[in-house]
């Protein structure tokens, strides 16, 4: 049997949300949103192989990763997905029933098609490919300063990204593969046929994963919509970080039971 991934847990009542996170950073990133929804859930925060607690882990592809993360949280009652955890979060839902997925940051697919056109162009997404070939670490402070760009919050942004740049930094080889799944995965199709409630929180500033392009996938999806006005790519503003809680664990009004 696979040994579980290490995880980060807060909350001690309520149903267990798992909350993953995205490219570049471990779930320590997490923990303003992981904060407020520990007031009503009890969250599990996995960080994935190659990143944090799970430095010396590896998994062979995208699918073995969304195997390893819900063997990991098998009693997850709810799942949240930060940007690149959010086409994870996507997949673990289809393959696991699950109450209820929120993606924040995110978007069902990462890249430009034919068909989806506010995706990031191959152009940008092929060079800072070849950036994290070259210098990890720079490449990584690039996206920080685009992950905070037009956020009414830029400079909060950038010092939480900064806090964790050279504490337990995810791998090269990690940094790699992550970065191929976003480029290859396409989730829509899975998103649009899961049972569960689905809802998309994102920053309306973002410009890692633009506005549009969420929004456009939760129309398709039938899901609920939460812009944060003025947040970028991090919208965890608490009244947000709030809502979102309880979105998940309440009713279908949205209260908190």
């Amino acid at each position: 049997m696979t040994e579980a991934l290490r995880v980060r847990r807060l909350g001690e009542r309520g149903p267990v949300v798992a909350l993953i996170h995205g490219w570049g950073w471990d779930s320590r990133v997490l923990a303003p949103l992981a904060e407020a929804l520990s007031a009503h859930a009890q969250v599990v925060l996995p960080d994935l192989p190659g990143y944090g607690l799970n430095r010396d882990r590896r998994c062979a592809d995208f699918d073995a990763c969304v195997d390893l993360l819900a063997s990991t949280v098998p009693d997850a009652d709810s799942l949240v997905g930060w940007s690149l955890g959010g086409l994870l979060a996507i997949a673990w839902a289809a393959r696991a029933p699950v109450r209820r997925l929120a993606l924040v940051g995110a978007s069902p697919r990462f890249m430009q098609a034919a068909d989806w056109p506010l995706g990031m162009a191959e152009e940008r997404f092929h060079a800072f490919a070849d950036g994290v070939r070259e210098d990890a670490r720079k490449t990584r402070t690039r996206f920080a300063a685009l992950a905070a760009l037009g956020d009414s919050d830029a400079r909060s942004v950038r010092a939480t990204l900064a806090a964790w740049v050279d504490d337990l930094p995810p791998t090269d080889d990690a940094l790699v593969a992550s970065l191929d799944w976003l480029s290859q995965r396409d989730e829509r199709a899975a998103l649009n046929q899961l049972e569960c409630p689905v809802a998309l929180l994102h920053g309306e500033q973002d410009q890692v994963i633009a506005a549009g392009a969420a929004r456009a996938a939760a129309e398709q999806a039938g899901a609920a919509w939460m812009p944060v006005p003025g947040a970028a790519h991090l919208p965890w503003r608490p009244e947000a970080a709030d809502r979102l809680a309880r979105w998940l664990v309440g009713g279908r009004d949205g209260g908190v039971a």
